[in-house]
């Protein structure tokens, strides 16, 4: 038997109309069209399914029997494309990311939130990953966006969007506060205890060019896994370090912890976004996107 699924939809909404006019209107196609899929089902089947009568199009035995079983498929069909469609979208749509710790604190949180704010009922699977795993999720189709928090090269279909710039700034504590509310050099701070991420990772690679641009080598007291453990490691008065701004306002506002004004100011950092061209986007996802463009242009 040749019919396929269509055959059987035709079928269906013929038996529930029993009107082929009616039938065609749903389906959005022409009457002759679907006499014509009636006459080739009724053909590969073997037997007829209706009897045309001024009442209508009446089905016939075999056309009842027949009707339970399609009727019954088209109902898992139907729930399974309106499923899949509340599923994709902003009403039920889920975004998956994966991001740094940094982009996540600096931008991510906020934005997830503010769009939250106009599609409530959209979900967030987010992923903590370094810079190079989020990226290769991207690759790899496992999340829509990657956000990281330094600049690289990414190859096509890769593509990449600055969303926004950040600072970082040199945290102390107590026990360091001869350095507060003076300027000091990066010389003369580097004879301090120094707490930093460890070596492999990307932000660690762009201190040590910083350090290397001012003729001095980076060599950190102390080599931590994440950003957010320099924040209690400085205010227990273990070196001082270099960290987001937004990871340690309150701290500062607080009188915990105070900001040191390094005189070779560290360069801006960017929040980026990269995503796959040739990855296809739900609507969920293509809403984040336009909402994150218009931000950025803000």
């Amino acid at each position: 038997m040749n019919s396929n699924f269509e055959y059987y939809k035709i079928f269906y909404y013929v038996a529930k109309y029993e009107n082929l006019t009616k039938a065609a209107s749903v389906l959005k196609t022409s009457q002759p069209a679907v006499t014509r899929t009636i006459h080739n089902l009724e053909n590969d089947l073997g037997c007829r399914l209706f009897i045309r009568s001024k009442k209508g199009m009446q089905m016939t035995p075999e056309g009842h029997t027949f009707y339970e079983y399609v009727a019954a498929g088209c109902a898992q069909f139907f729930k399974g494309e309106n499923d899949l469609s509340n599923l994709i979208s902003l009403e039920n749509g889920t975004i998956y990311i994966s991001a740094t710790e940094t982009a996540l604190h600096c931008y991510l949180f906020e934005a997830m939130g503010a769009f939250n704010e106009i599609y409530p009922n959209v979900h967030f699977k987010v992923l903590n990953n370094s810079t190079t795993d989020s990226v290769n999720a991207v690759k790899e189709g496992k999340v829509d966006f990657a956000f990281v928090s330094t600049n690289l090269q990414v190859m096509k279909p890769l593509k990449s969007r600055t969303l926004q710039s950040y600072q970082e700034i040199l945290i102390g504590g107590n026990k360091h506060k001869e350095l507060k509310g003076r300027e000091v050099s990066l010389q003369e701070l580097s004879s301090y205890p120094w707490i930093s991420l460890t070596a492999e990772t990307l932000t660690r690679k762009f201190l040590d060019n910083y350090f290397e641009e001012h003729g001095l080598q980076f060599s950190p007291d102390m080599e931590l896994a994440t950003t957010d453990m320099i924040l209690p490691a400085v205010r227990h008065n273990l070196g001082i370090g270099f960290i987001p701004e937004e990871f340690a306002r309150v701290e500062i506002e607080s009188g915990n912890l105070f900001e040191i004004h390094v005189k070779e100011k560290l360069p801006e950092r960017n929040v980026i976004l990269i995503y796959d061209t040739e990855y296809p986007q739900s609507i969920a996802s293509q809403a984040f996107q336009k909402f994150l463009r218009k931000r950025t242009e803000l």
